[in-house]
């Protein structure tokens, strides 16, 4: 028997395997993805902060429009309150004096109305958040029930 033919040379020029410089290659490769993937979550997740924010601002500025259609705009022509931990300042202006209002049937109403301009700045801590600015009818009673025949 041949002993050469039976035993396995072990034959370091045919070895198969990654080099040092493709396993540095490849890592390389892998950090470069894996850097790209981290900065894209961290980008999405600053958005998503972003977008809270802003959802959380818009909860804030129609709660505070729908809290100011009960102010009577007559008496009281600025002021600040909180809703959800946002401090809420606010001011009116009348921009057209104020007008006789008239009736369905075109007759001279019993209220005069005012045209007001609105404005809210909205702040959190010491940043503000938004301001917003919006036009609001506001009416008060000047006369007595007029009917026709009373004289």
């Amino acid at each position: 028997m041949n002993c050469e033919a039976s035993s396995p040379h072990l034959n370091l020029t045919n070895a198969r395997g990654f080099t040092l410089l493709e396993a540095i290659v490849a890592l390389v490769i892998f950090s470069m993805a894996a850097i790209g993937i981290y900065s894209w979550i961290n980008t999405n997740l600053i958005t998503l902060n972003r977008l809270a924010d802003v959802a959380a601002t818009e909860q804030v500025l129609n709660s505070s429009v729908e809290r100011l259609k009960l102010v009577d705009l007559t008496q009281e022509t600025s002021g600040r309150f909180n809703v959800n931990g946002y401090w809420v300042g606010w001011r009116a202006d009348l921009i057209e004096p104020w007008k006789p209002g008239v009736a369905a049937r075109g007759s001279l109403g019993i209220y005069d109305l005012g045209l007001f301009t609105i404005s809210l700045s909205v702040t959190k801590g010491s940043r503000l958040a938004a301001s917003y600015q919006y036009r609001q009818v506001a009416y008060k009673k000047a006369r007595e029930n007029l009917f026709e025949g009373d004289n």
